[in-house]
């Protein structure tokens, strides 16, 4: 099957308007493309959208089924492209965070609530581990963030 978005949008135009002058109008294009899409998705689909006569077009049962499918599909889209958006800017999806244990009762809880406050549809999970075991982890990718505490011998030397 081969149906492509913009016969979504031609058969959505012209079943709110019932006439392929005025959804050509709509669509900026010509009325004989338009009409040659329309049945090519009735051919795709196997079903006859519209009744046709040489007066007016309305929509058949199949075709009233169709529209609310053919909008439903649009929206979807248009919310995939917006979280597709919002998840490249880190604002949606998963985040992964080691940290160490002596870490639990200041820096973490602290800074998982505010990044919670945030971006509140960021799902953090948050696991306990060593550093070595956070390094390996993020080379792992097992996650993305590690609150480490460093070896007590550099900090004794600095």
């Amino acid at each position: 099957m081969n149906i492509e978005l913009r016969h979504l949008h031609y058969f959505i135009a012209v079943a709110e308007e019932l006439n392929f002058g005025r959804a050509a109008e709509r669509l900026h294009i010509a009325q004989p493309p338009l009409t040659r899409q329309i049945r090519h998705l009735e051919e795709e689909l196997g079903v006859k959208l519209f009744h046709r006569t040489t007066r007016r077009i309305q929509l058949t049962e199949p075709g009233r089924v169709y529209l609310a499918e053919a909008r439903r599909v649009l929206v979807q889209i248009q919310e995939g492209i917006v979280l597709a958006r919002l998840a490249s800017r880190g604002e949606v999806g998963r985040l992964a965070i080691g940290f160490e244990g002596s870490s639990a009762y200041d820096i973490v809880p602290l800074s998982v609530k505010v990044f919670k406050e945030r971006f509140p549809k960021v799902n953090l999970i948050v696991y306990e581990m060593t550093t070595g075991d956070q390094v390996q982890a993020l080379h792992n990718a097992h996650i993305e963030i590690g609150f480490v505490v460093p070896p007590l011998s550099n900090a004794c030397t600095n």
